[in-house]
């Protein structure tokens, strides 16, 4: 009769360990789905547009490569100059995980953080609309036409996304050469 050999090592362990971190990470990837979930879903409530309706996409895609470069610097730098807390932002999310996997799950809270974001957000926004519009109004009379027929050109074209349908369910029209 053979004895078994004592010096292999179990699998059992291994399969153990292996299958806890295995759900670890299910569990891990679960939080962030519930956790954007909640934030974007939060977010969605209100009278605003979906962000590919709002003000800037057209706008700057219209601008040149320089002046769109331009007008980035100076929204950083503008940024700068008052002080934008983006760790704040962090925090607040970081404070939202910590609100989200609390039980019960304490609303006003997260409405409140979520609010903080947003109010955050739309301090940034308004700063680089006016960056944006100091640009324009920095403009000849002669560099806001050929401005404005780039903008018409990339209003005309649409959207560049060919996977997604547009929401109306209409076709997009064809781009024009």
């Amino acid at each position: 009769m053979t004895e078994p050999n004592s010096t292999q090592p179990s699998t059992k362990p291994r399969r153990l360990t292996r299958a806890l971190l295995i759900g670890s990470l299910a569990l891990n990837l679960l939080i962030i789905g519930v956790v954007g979930g909640a934030v974007i879903s939060l977010r969605g409530h209100g009278d605003k547009a979906p962000v590919s309706d709002r003000f800037g996409s057209p706008h700057i895609k219209a601008l040149t490569f320089d002046d769109k470069r331009e007008v980035g610097r100076a929204i950083r730098s503008t940024y700068r100059k008052s002080n934008v807390d983006h760790r704040a932002d962090h925090q607040h999310y970081k404070e939202a995980l910590m609100v989200l996997r609390s039980s019960p799950l304490d609303e006003a809270a997260l409405r409140e953080l979520v609010k903080t974001l947003d109010q955050a957000g739309e301090r940034r926004r308004a700063m680089a609309r006016d960056v944006f519009l100091a640009k324009i109004l920095s403009m000849s009379d002669a560099e806001r036409a050929v401005y404005a027929d780039r903008l018409e050109e990339v209003l005309e074209r649409g959207p560049k996304d060919k996977k997604h349908p547009p929401k109306d369910g209409k076709p997009r029209p064809p781009k024009q050469p």
